[in-house]
């Protein structure tokens, strides 16, 4: 486990007091997580194409 991320895929640095900063980690398990996410994405703007389709609606993304 990354000890900059802690597994998560991002880092999570204090700003100021109460607010934080989210940034990407380069670790190996982000780099899984983001290509995963982006697989997921694109399955879903696939599925959200086709339902577009079936109900004859013009598709936007």
């Amino acid at each position: 486990m990354c000890q900059k991320c802690y597994g998560k895929g991002y880092i999570v640095k204090t700003a100021m007091p109460g607010a934080v900063a989210f940034a990407p980690c380069d670790c190996e398990h982000a780099e899984l997580a983001r290509q995963e996410f982006e697989q997921e994405m694109a399955d879903f703007r696939r599925r959200l194409r086709e339902a577009k389709e079936r109900l004859k609606m013009e598709v936007c993304c």
